[in-house]
C-alpha cells in the first residue's frame, strides 16, 4: 500500500489544500534544478560535481576512461536493500554499485500522527506542522544516508593511499566486501621516517615547520612553543593561529576532518569515522572529481503501491505501507537508494603522508624525513628477514 502520508487529506496550509508527498516532490525538484544542498552540504557536494544520472553505465566503462579499479567478491543483483543501513553497498554486478538503506515506522508512531490529524482541538496549521516534521525527518534520513556513502568512499580513499574498502564485519553490515582502488601514484604515497609523537618532538628530532604540518594529528608542546613562544606554550593552538603561522612559512591552510557517519550493527546504531587519522593529506584546492550516478532500478520498474520521489543526484526515496495483505508487521517503510560512484580525477594531485600507526625503522638515515610507501615496505621487509 502507498504511504500513510497520502491519507492525510483535507488540511490547509497558507489557505491552500496541502498534499504532503506532492509538496516534498516539488521541494526536491526545485533543489535539484538549482543544484543546491537541501539539508546539509557534504564533502561530496563541496569537492565533487554531481553528473546527470545515465541509464546504462557500467563500471568497466569508468575504469577505462578514468583512473580507478573496482573489485568485489560476489556477483549478483537479486537482493533487496538491507534493512536500515546508513552506508555501504548492496550487490556488485559490474555496474555502478547500488547504495541504499530503509527504516521502519511502527504502527504506534502512526497512531500518534493520526491523533494529531483527527484532533478537534488543533488548528490546521498545527496539524500540518507536526505531520511535516515527521515526513521531513524520513526524507532527510533516507537522502543523507545515501550521500553519507559517497562521503565515506571519498574520505576513506584519500586518507588511505587512494583505496576504500567495505568490510561487512567492520563498516558495511548487511552488505558485501567491496574495494575501490583509485590507483594513486606510488610517488604520492609517503611514510614519515619518524613517528610524529611527543617523544620524537621533545627530543628535537622533528623539523618544526613539518611538525606544524602534522598538527591535525598532534598538538604537542613543541608546536605550541613554535606558535606562541615558550612563555605561552601552555596555550592550545587553534586552526586560525596555525594558518597564520603556515602562511608565514609558505604552507597551505589546515583543515581538520571530523566527519562521522552512522552504521547499524545487530540493531544498534554506531558512529563510524571514515578518516584515517594516522595520515596527513595534501589536497588540491577546489574540486577533485565528480560523482557519477546511474538510473536507480526502481525508477525503471516503479510499483503501483509505492510512493516515489526523485531527490536529485540520482537518489530515489520510496515509501510504502505493510500489513496483513503483505504478511508483515503493520507500519511504513522509507527507503533511500541510488547507484553512484565517486571518480577522483585529481588523484595524482593528492599526497598521503602516514605519520602514525607504523613501526619506526631501527636506524634513521640522516637527512631523510620520509620514504615512499614502497621504499618503507621494502625496508620493513628487509628488517624482518634480518631479525
Amino acid at each position: 500500500m502507498k504511504s500513510i502520508y497520502s491519507t492525510f487529506t483535507g488540511l490547509f496550509k497558507d489557505g491552500k489544500p496541502i498534499d504532503f508527498l506532492a509538496t516534498w516532490k516539488k521541494t526536491l525538484d526545485k533543489a535539484s534544478e538549482r543544484e543546491v544542498a537541501l539539508f546539509q552540504k557534504t564533502y561530496s557536494d563541496e569537492w565533487f560535481d554531481w553528473e546527470a544520472p545515465q541509464l546504462s553505465l557500467r563500471a568497466e566503462g569508468i575504469m577505462g576512461k578514468y583512473h580507478l579499479r573496482v573489485m568485489a567478491t560476489l556477483i549478483g543483483d537479486e537482493s533487496p536493500t538491507p534493512l536500515r543501513r546508513s552506508d555501504g553497498f548492496d550487490i556488485w554486478n559490474e555496474e555502478i554499485p547500488r547504495v541504499g538503506h530503509k527504516f521502519f515506522m511502527k504502527a504506534s508512531t502512526y497512531r500518534k500522527l493520526l491523533e494529531v490529524y483527527k484532533s478537534p482541538f488543533l488548528k490546521d496549521g498545527q496539524k500540518v506542522k507536526q505531520i511535516e516534521k515527521t515526513l521531513r525527518n524520513d526524507v532527510e534520513n533516507a537522502y543523507l544516508g545515501c550521500k553519507d556513502t559517497a562521503d565515506f568512499m571519498i574520505l576513506k580513499a584519500i586518507s588511505n593511499f587512494g583505496v576504500c574498502r567495505f568490510i561487512p564485519s567492520i563498516n558495511n553490515p548487511g552488505g558485501r566486501e567491496f574495494e575501490i582502488d583509485y590507483l594513486m601514484d606510488e610517488a604520492n604515497k609517503l611514510v614519515s621516517a619518524l613517528l610524529w609523537n611527543d617523544a620524537n618532538s621533545k627530543a628535537g628530532k622533528l623539523d618544526i615547520i613539518l611538525t606544524l604540518t602534522m598538527i591535525v594529528i598532534r598538538r604537542d608542546i613543541t608546536i605550541r612553543e613554535a606558535a606562541y613562544g615558550k612563555d605561552k606554550s601552555g596555550k592550545v593552538v587553534t586552526i586560525p593561529d596555525l594558518n597564520t603561522l603556515f602562511a608565514d612559512n609558505g604552507l597551505p591552510k589546515v583543515r581538520e576532518i571530523t566527519r562521522l557517519v552512522g552504521i547499524e550493527k545487530d540493531g544498534e546504531r554506531e558512529p563510524l569515522d571514515p578518516w584515517n587519522h594516522n595520515m596527513i593529506v595534501f589536497k588540491p584546492a577546489g574540486k577533485i572529481g565528480f560523482i557519477q550516478p546511474s538510473i536507480e532500478d526502481n525508477e525503471l520498474f516503479e510499483e503501483d503501491n509505492v510512493d516515489y520521489m526523485n531527490a536529485g543526484n540520482g537518489i530515489r526515496i520510496a515509501k510504502w505501507r505493510t500489513g496483513e495483505s503483505t504478511g508483515q508487521k503493520a507500519g511504513e517503510y522509507t527507503q533511500g537508494s541510488a547507484r553512484l560512484i565517486p571518480v577522483i580525477t585529481e588523484i595524482n594531485g593528492i599526497v598521503c603522508l602516514q605519520v602514525r600507526g607504523f613501526e619506526e625503522p631501527e636506524e634513521a638515515v640522516e637527512g631523510v624525513t620520509f620514504y615512499t610507501k614502497e621504499q618503507f615496505d621494502q625496508k620493513a621487509a628487509a628488517a624482518s628477514l634480518v631479525g
